[in-house]
């Protein structure tokens, strides 16, 4: 037996549809994901405008589902999905196992990059600059 991959599905859902019914609609698409994997995580339907048209119409419900499946179910769910009217476009993508978190590590003071120090200048006096200013101006 295959193992089990991990996708996410993103679809673009007409907006002729209510949120009730784009719900519905969700559900039924969950359901041809459990007959060949099992569902991991689903969002609700959100209804969005998009930045440009598809299929003659600016706004769509967006959702994500990711579910777990082996890679051999894949065509299928795909020409099922592509068989489906009330689909504006979808997106199904492989992901990685886990996301892990981003752990921040301190810097060891060694390991800081290095700031110069710039070092103070000497202060010129008043009457020094009096007298350049007018050595050069007398030339």
């Amino acid at each position: 037996m295959p193992e089990k991959i991990n996708y996410e599905l993103t679809i673009l859902v007409s907006p002729e549809l209510n949120q009730e019914e784009a719900e519905d609609f969700l559900k039924k698409i969950e359901s041809s994901i459990l007959g060949i994997g099992e569902v991991l995580r689903s969002k609700k339907p959100k209804k969005i405008n998009l930045s440009y048209l598809i299929k003659n119409r600016d706004k769509a419900f967006l959702t994500v589902t990711e579910f777990k499946t082996e890679p051999t179910q894949i065509e299928t769910l795909k020409s099922q999905l592509e068989k489906e009217k009330d689909i504006l476009r979808f997106l199904l993508i492989r992901r990685k196992e886990t996301q892990k978190k981003i752990k921040r590590r301190k810097i060891k003071k060694e390991e800081q990059p290095k700031i110069k120090v710039l070092k103070e200048k000497k202060k010129v006096e008043l009457d020094q600059i009096e007298e350049k200013l007018e050595e050069i101006l007398e030339e």
